[in-house]
């Protein structure tokens, strides 16, 4: 009885990996690519965020904060994400360097500062 609660155990668990694998995502990359168009939103992903918050943004999309962020640092972008930054809605990009360094950027949407993390 153990052994075949741990093979079901194992086979729900690949299930569940196929099922997520075969769900669209949406990436962030391709959204760099001008012949690809990908609808982002500003800011974080936050249900309790309204249109008001979102009219005062002066970062509106994760295209315009990787440009702000490629104009500060240098390096090929590997991934964009909406987050939290200091309180306020943003966004935290990965980048790579050409010496191989991996860093990530923040992008405040309310001011657009940038910052190293």
């Amino acid at each position: 009885m153990p052994r075949m609660l741990n093979v079901n155990t194992i086979m729900l668990g690949l299930i569940l990996v196929i099922l997520s694998l075969s769900c669209p995502v949406q990436s962030y990359a391709a959204a760099l690519d001008s012949s690809v168009a990908v609808n982002l939103s500003p800011g974080p992903n936050n249900n309790r965020q309204n249109s008001n918050q979102n009219s005062s943004l002066t970062v509106t999309s994760a295209q315009q904060a990787v440009q702000i962020a490629q104009s500060r640092y240098s390096g090929k972008v590997l991934k964009v994400q909406s987050a939290n930054v200091n309180g306020h809605p943003g966004y935290r990009i990965k980048l790579l360097t050409n010496d191989g360094v991996i860093f990530y950027v923040s992008v405040d949407a309310t001011n657009g500062s940038v910052s190293r993390n």
